[in-house]
């Protein structure tokens, strides 16, 4: 009897760690499609940075990308990211530093990024439009 006890707590255990690596790889691969999207922007690669982007609601549209043709991201930082293991999201907190190149002028904004998990592809994607550049 107190063999099979000990059985059950080796398998329990066993178990919230297997449940454990794969929330740490979950984590690494939402880090990878940040700086994905961290970097397309910071290059101007707009279309590329709207590959990460999948709305959960399907009647939401991506805005135009063409308004960020006179855009000249200089820094990216991510402030903040929490994420929450239960509902398999992530929100994050980014400022950009920008050049609006007809102006001239340096601007900062804070973006509010919301990602989530998708559990077909097993993917991170962000739920937010892209960053209101003016």
């Amino acid at each position: 009897m107190k063999n099979t006890k000990w059985l059950w707590v080796i398998v329990i255990l066993g178990l919230l760690g297997c449940a454990h690596v794969k929330y740490e790889k979950d984590l690494e691969r939402l880090s990878d499609r940040q700086k994905l999207f961290m970097k397309a922007i910071r290059w101007q690669s707009y279309n590329t940075a709207a590959t990460v982007i999948r709305f959960r609601n399907p009647a939401r549209k991506l805005a135009s990308l063409e308004r960020l043709d006179s855009i000249k991201v200089t820094s990216y930082d991510l402030i903040s990211s929490i994420a929450n293991e239960e509902d398999k999201t992530a929100e994050a907190q980014v400022l950009f530093e920008y050049i609006q190149e007809n102006t001239g002028r340096s601007h900062k904004l804070m973006h509010k990024q919301v990602w989530w998990l998708d559990d077909e592809s097993n993917q991170w994607y962000l739920d937010s439009d892209m960053p209101n550049f003016k």
